[in-house]
This record gives structure tokens, sequence and C-alpha cells, in this order.
């Protein structure tokens, strides 16, 4: 299939998910045999296997580049690909043009919820109506998560997001015990908050432990190793070495990290938003802890090998699941069932005229 992908930028000009997830699927299309070119405002860059179009953004108005995209993608004739795929920001788009398949990454009413800032707040209000615009002009509108079906109105299907198995993948675990954190030090990752319970209820009990952030902000405190931004090849050396990792964030529509954990063979414990329950088996592939129990859910792991390894042994079969060959057969279904449904809705459209019968001539004297 020729398949247009949208997004505002790329991994090599954005710190995002979903700018990632985006990419990984691209790649993944590609590898089996699609004709896949991105619509965005980044520029190509060496990881790319597929095609991109980048888009015109003037410097003045990248404070509000999901707008420019919007307008954008509605002067775009898409009529060249067999379908189109948006990644959030078709709500100017025209319906019934080309056919159209939407992915929700999460909730914008969620995330102005869990905002800290009320700038992001007022932001994340606005998108959640324009939210609910996509999912009208979109023929198949897909969630990443149950959650997130159950919080934006109209979503027909549930896609999960996607990990790199081969790249993410089980190794040799560090001599000592180590607890990873892959997020933002404030904000809903709450990264202070698990320095913090570090400090005070595991550093106490397992003086050789350490805390390795992959962070906005370095965290404080003994045993704390800030290793900041990193390329993924270490990042995913970081999973492979932890001990245990841990995202005690208020709200994930999904929760990336968790996946990218059980791929390597790591122990996971998480707070109990939507996306942690739902990636983690309400509690069948990682545990779930409130605050209060947070650190001694991870001592606990900590202090046992056997259900430690037994955790991570059980998370890296159900990340099979989330394997990139698989997202991508399930979104190949539904841009199939994209274009039938569009192809039909064509056809309705189209005026109905009986036959002409042919002239009937009086037989020649």
């Amino acid at each position: 299939m020729k398949i247009a992908m949208t997004h505002v930028n790329l991994p090599n000009e954005s710190k995002g998910g979903v700018a990632f997830q985006v990419h990984y699927l691209a790649n993944a299309l590609t590898e089996r045999g699609h004709d896949v070119t991105m619509f965005t405002f980044s520029p190509a860059w060496e990881e790319c296997r597929y095609r991109v179009h980048r888009l015109a953004l003037a410097p003045s108005l990248r404070r509000v580049f999901s707008f420019v995209l919007a307008a954008h993608l509605a002067r775009t004739d898409f009529g060249a690909f067999d379908v189109v795929h948006t990644n959030g920001d078709n709500f100017l788009m025209r319906p019934n043009r080309f056919p159209q398949v939407r992915t929700f990454y999460g909730s914008a009413r969620d995330e102005a919820t869990h905002a800290v800032r009320l700038r992001r707040r007022l932001y994340q209000n606005v998108l959640a109506g324009l939210e609910r615009r996509g999912v009208r002009l979109a023929d198949i509108s897909v969630g990443i998560s149950e959650a997130t079906r159950a919080r934006v109105p109209g979503l027909s299907h549930v896609v999960p997001c996607g990990v790199d198995v081969a790249r993410f993948r089980p190794g040799t675990k560090a001599e000592r015990p180590v607890l990873l954190f892959v997020g933002t030090a404030g904000g809903r990752k709450r990264g202070t908050l698990l320095a913090e319970t570090f400090a005070r209820e595991i550093r106490p009990r397992f003086a050789d432990a350490e805390l390795w952030t992959v962070a906005d902000q370095p965290l404080a405190g003994n045993g704390v190793t800030n290793f900041g931004k990193v390329p993924l090849e270490t990042l995913a050396d970081l999973y492979r070495r932890a001990w245990v990792f841990c995202l005690p964030s208020t709200y994930e529509g999904f929760g990336v990290p968790y996946i990218e954990a059980l791929a390597s063979g790591t122990a996971v414990v998480a707070t109990p938003n939507a996306g942690a329950r739902e990636v983690l088996g309400e509690g069948a592939w990682g545990v779930l802890a409130n605050d209060q129990g947070l650190g001694q859910a991870i001592n606990r792991l900590f202090a046992d090998a056997t259900a430690r390894t037994g955790l991570a042994r059980r998370g890296r079969e159900h990340a099979l699941n989330f394997a990139w060959e698989r997202i991508a057969q399930r979104y190949e279904r539904l841009y199939a069932q994209a274009a039938a449904a569009a192809a039909a809705a064509h056809r309705r459209r189209q005026p109905h005229t009986a036959p002409i019968s042919p002239a009937v001539r009086p037989p020649r004297p």
C-alpha cells in the first residue's frame, strides 16, 4: 500500500514518546513492503527507512506547530495514497476526501486533569475539544489502550504501542541492586517522588543500592546517578542491567517505558495509573503500589531474587505481544478496512441513473 503518515516531528527533533512510536511504526511498515511517506516538520535522518515530506514551519510559529500542521494537512492532496494515517492534528481536514485512520495516544482531557502548570492544563482542554472533531473526521479512530477508548468518545479500535523486542532484550544484571527511572523529574512522571522514596526507604535497607535516572533534570541524593538524555542503545543497556524499573506516574495513556522494561527482562513497579493497570494486567506482569507502598514494593523485589526473576520472565513473554511486527499487522488490517469503507462511501455518493434503453425504430416499409 501507499501510506501517508503524519506527525509534527520525528525523534531527531523531539523527546516526546509519540514521535518515536510513529517513527518505529513507519519503519516497520516499510520493512513489510509498504511505500510510506511521513508528512512532518522534521528533516529526514539516518534511521528513516521511509520517505519524509518536510513541511515548512516559520520559527515564530513553533509554539503553535500543532495548529500549523493542521492547516498544512487541510491543504494537502493525499489522492496518490491508499490511506492516510494521522497521528494528531487532523481537525481541519475535510471529511470523506481520503481514507483516514487516526490514532489517539491518550486523552487530552486526562492530560489536562493531571497537568501541573496552568498553561498546559488550558492547552490540553482546547485539544480535548479538537479530539472529538478528529474522531468524526476519520474513517477509523484508534486508541492505544482501553483506557484511552473509554476517555475519548467514538474510538472504534484499540492498537497498543509497540516496542523493539530485539533492541530491548534481557541481559546481564548489575552486581548491586539498581533501580531505574525514565521520565521527568516533575509533572505527572514524578521522578522527584521516587528519589525521595529511594533516600528515605530503600537506601537505608540496601546501602549499596543505586538509583539510575534518565530524566530532564538531575535528581538529588546519595546513590543517585543521573544519565540525562542518552542514545537509544545506552537506554536499552540501562534497562537490561537494572534490577527493578519504576515509573510512579499519576497518568499514562499507555506507558511505553513499562513495556521497554518488560522486554528487557526487568521487573516493573508502578503506581496504579490507567495505563500501568492495563499494560501490567492489574499486577499480573508487574507490581502496582500506591505512593505509601512504593518503597516497600521495591525493597521486596530487591530482597527476593526468585520473585524478581519470575516477574521479569513473565514480563518478557508478555512484551512479545507488543513487538512492532505484530503492531504493524494490526494497522495493515485497519488500513484495508478504511480504504474499503471510503470506497463504499464514494459509491453511495455517486448519482444513480437508470440505464438508457436504445431507441426503437419502426420497421422499414
